[in-house]
């Protein structure tokens, strides 16, 4: 493995600049602030495939109309506790922001409340929204599609995406959320690429080439296929949320959502399935909280394997990563800082400061 350099960057100056590049391209300010915290969000996480890197494809497809900088978001209202959405092609964070807004609004009235969504675009780190919900002391499920880059099992034909599904819970002690972010593959594509940025090798098990064949070499992964966790049950988890995601709302599915980095001649469409729940709903509010913290605690002091130092809950390492990174500032590779500031240096925005 190549020994990496990396550049330390604040998380405000990350912010400063995601917004900057946003509202160049007509976006709306409340728009681009609600992107940009949720592309940094996931740099402070230590999700950095989903952060502000991203900001230069999303500014290429605002350019050039595949992205809406200002969508006219529609809301169907199908039955009382569920809503269809379609996003017009707006930012993927603005849309599935909005539809979680309009899941919890109405579970606070009948307990549940589902939203489906067509017509969005990449949404970033799926954490975001689930975080959205807990902290107002809900539970949530949050699913989208993704571009073709997983086959069904046993073939080499990308027809799925690394589409996560989310899954949050709120800790009544208000930390250490419940905030379970995964996807059906092995590793994100972001990962891939970012290794070979890197000049890095990916691990045997990530990808398959082109050819159907194992390969450890990112340059021809990409032009592969992404492997799913667990064989044919990661295989058939990506199916679900195809499903969910894609084909129930209206959204592209099957291998019909476009690829953010590839198709350039009509919007991605695609979908999200949003699930809101009142986690007191069936025991009460001091009864969950009793059951949660009893859950958390026969979790977290579980013994340790051996070589293994502490338990965590999911989400817990990202959550602590946050914290350290709000102080100690956010490290990026040191060529993904040149890339942004040629970028910034394209839009007559600040670059980023180190």
């Amino acid at each position: 493995m190549t020994s990496q350099k990396f550049r330390v960057v604040s998380h405000r100056d990350a912010y400063r600049f995601a917004f900057d590049s946003l509202t160049k391209q007509g976006v709306s300010g409340s728009d681009a602030k609600n992107t940009a915290e949720g592309l940094v969000d996931a740099d402070l996480c230590g999700v950095d495939t989903h952060g502000i890197q991203r900001i230069p494809i999303y500014c290429q497809r605002l350019e050039l109309g595949l992205i809406s900088a200002n969508p006219r978001i529609t809301v169907d209202n199908i039955t009382p506790v569920c809503a269809h959405i379609d996003g017009d092609d707006g930012l993927g964070f603005v849309v599935a922001t909005k539809a979680v807004e309009v899941a919890t609004d109405r579970a606070k009235d009948f307990g549940f409340a589902i939203s489906g969504i067509k017509r969005s675009t990449h949404f970033g780190m799926a954490r975001f929204y689930i975080q959205q919900v807990v902290d107002s002391g809900f539970a949530a499920i949050v699913m989208t599609n993704a571009s073709p880059s997983l086959p069904p099992w046993g073939s080499k034909r990308p027809i799925f995406g690394t589409s996560p599904i989310a899954i949050g819970f709120p800790n009544p002690s208000g930390e250490n959320h419940f905030l379970l972010d995964m996807a059906p593959s092995v590793a994100a594509r972001g990962k891939i690429r970012k290794a070979m940025r890197a000049g890095e090798r990916i691990p045997e098990g990530w990808a398959l080439d082109a050819e159907g064949r194992h390969t450890t070499d990112p340059s021809e992964a990409v032009k592969g296929v992404v492997l799913p966790i667990g064989g044919p049950k990661g295989s058939g988890i990506a199916m679900a949320l195809d499903i969910f995601s894609g084909l129930i709302t209206g959204a592209g599915f099957a291998g019909a959502v476009g690829d953010q980095l590839k198709v350039f001649d009509r919007p991605q469409n695609v979908g999200h399935f949003i699930f809101v729940l009142n986690p007191e709903i069936f025991v009460g509010p001091d009864e969950y909280k009793a059951r949660f913290l009893e859950w958390e605690l026969s979790v977290v002091n579980a013994p340790p394997a051996e070589g293994v130092k502490r338990v965590y809950l999911p989400g817990q390492i990202e959550t602590e990563n946050k914290k350290e990174r709000l102080v100690k500032g956010i490290p990026y590779l040191e060529k993904d800082v040149q890339a942004l500031n040629e970028f910034a240096d394209e839009c007559g925005i600040p670059p980023l400061t180190c």
